[in-house]
C-alpha cells in the first residue's frame, strides 16, 4: 500500500505543483498517496481535516503567514507542527520548505523539536533519491513503532535488533521514558534517529566503522569486508542509506578471525594483520587527515575523516549522552575550516587554538 501523505501549504499553486510532482515522479508515485490541504482555513478546521484523512506522513510548508483580504493569517510551519504533534504524536511530521537552513536554525528549538526532519523542496526529486528515501523510511519506521502492541523496553530492543551485549550501554544512552502504558512512538523514534543513529558509539557509520577496524573507508565498503561484517549491520527501523554497524559486533567478528597474538593488540592494529594473513593481500590502513600516520584512533567531527588523538582537540558541538564517543576536531580543521566554532572547545584548550592555527 502507498503511504498516505498530507502536504499543508497556504498557496494553492504550491500545493498543486508538488502534488503533481509526487504523482508524476517515477519513484514517488509508487510510494506516496498525496493529499493536499490549504492552511488558510484555520488551525481547528485543518486539524479536523487531517484527522479525517488518517495520514502516515505529514509535510508542512514553513511560511504559512500569507496576506489574504488584507489580513495576515496563519502561522509558521514550525508552530503549526507543534500543534499537529500534540494531536498526532504517532505520525512523522516534516518541514517541507524553500527557506534557507540558516533561517530555520534561528527558530526556537522547542518549535523544531516537534519536527522529525527538514526537507528542501528543491532537493526532494534529485536523481539520487536520497530525500525520497528519507521520507519513505521515516513513514515506514513510524508505522512499525505505531503498530507494535507491547511498547515495553524489551520489545523496543527487539525492534532495533539489539544484541544482548549492548543491553547495558543502551540503557545509558538516554532511551525514551517507559511509563505504565509503555514508550511513546515519537520519543522512541527520536531516540533511535537522533541518538543511536546520529552519534557514534553504539552504532558506527562507514568512516567510524573503518577507523575502528584500522582500515580505509573504501576498504571497509568493499564486498569482501562487507560480507564478513554482514551480521554487524543495523538493518531495522530508520536504517540510513549509508549504513550503520553495531560496534560490539564489529569487534566480535573482527576478533573471530584474529589469532591470539593479534587479539592482544587493539582491533585497529590486529584486524588488518589478520585480514592480510588470511587473504594473503595487503589492506589499506586508515590514515590521519592531519599527519598521515596510521592506525588512527578517532574521526574528525568537522571533516568526517580519521584523525589521531594527538592531532585533535576535544569538541563539544552537542549534548550527546556520555556513553557515546566524544567529538574531536583535527588540527587541520582548526587551521582551515570556517565551520569550527571556538566556543565549542574546552576553555582549558583555548590557548592552544591560536598555536595550532599558527603551525
Amino acid at each position: 500500500m502507498k503511504i498516505k501523505t498530507i502536504y499543508i501549504d497556504d498557496e494553492d499553486g504550491e500545493l498543486k505543483i508538488y502534488k503533481r510532482k509526487f504523482e508524476r515522479d517515477n519513484r514517488a508515485k509508487n510510494i506516496f498517496e498525496m493529499v493536499i490541504l490549504n492552511s488558510q482555513k484555520g488551525i481547528g478546521a485543518l486539524i479536523e481535516d487531517v484527522k479525517n484523512e488518517n495520514p502516515e506522513l505529514i509535510l508542512v510548508d514553513y511560511d504559512l503567514a500569507k496576506p489574504k483580504d488584507d489580513l495576515l493569517i496563519g502561522m509558521s510551519g514550525a508552530a503549526l507542527s507543534t500543534a499537529l504533534r500534540e494531536e498526532f504524536p504517532d505520525v512523522p511530521i516534516v518541514l517541507f520548505t524553500k527557506i534557507d537552513f540558516l533561517n530555520i536554525q534561528k527558530l526556537n528549538p522547542k518549535l523544531l523539536y516537534s519536527l522529525d526532519e527538514t526537507i528542501y523542496k528543491s532537493y526532494v526529486f534529485k536523481e539520487d533519491g536520497k530525500n525520497l528515501d528519507i521520507l519513505h523510511k521515516l513513514a515506514i519506521g513510524y508505522k512499525e513503532l505505531r503498530n507494535t502492541e507491547s511498547k515495553s523496553w524489551d520489545n523496543l530492543l527487539g525492534i532495533i535488533g539489539a544484541h544482548e551485549i549492548d543491553y547495558d550501554v543502551l540503557k545509558l544512552s538516554e532511551p525514551p521514558t517507559i511509563s505504565e502504558s509503555g514508550w511513546s512512538v515519537f520519543d522512541a523514534a527520536d531516540w533511535i534517529r537522533n541518538t543511536l543513529i546520529k552519534y557514534p558509539g553504539i552504532l558506527y557509520d562507514p568512516v567510524n566503522s573503518a577507523t575502528f577496524l584500522g582500515i580505509s573507508e573504501d576498504t571497509f565498503l568493499s564486498d569482501p569486508i562487507q560480507e564478513l561484517f554482514s551480521n554487524a549491520k543495523y538493518s531495522t527501523v530508520f536504517a540510513p542509506r549509508e549504513g550503520r554497524w553495531w560496534k560490539s559486533k564489529l569487534q566480535e567478528i573482527a576478533e573471530s578471525i584474529m589469532e591470539e597474538h593479534e587479539r592482544d593488540l587493539v582491533v585497529r592494529k590486529g584486524f588488518p594483520m589478520a585480514w592480510e594473513r588470511i587473504n594473503d593481500i595487503s589492506v589499506e590502513r586508515s590514515k590521519c587527515v592531519d599527519c598521515g600516520k596510521s592506525p588512527v584512533e578517532w574521526v574528525c567531527y568537522i571533516f568526517k575523516k580519521p584523525v589521531m588523538i594527538e592531532c585533535s582537540l576535544r569538541y563539544n558541538p552537542d549534548s550527546r549522552p556520555s556513553i557515546m564517543d566524544e567529538a574531536r576536531v583535527s588540527y587541520k580543521a582548526i587551521r582551515t575550516s570556517n565551520e569550527v566554532k571556538d566556543d565549542k572547545f574546552d576553555p582549558i584548550e583555548y590557548d592552544m587554538l591560536q598555536e595550532i592555527r599558527d603551525m
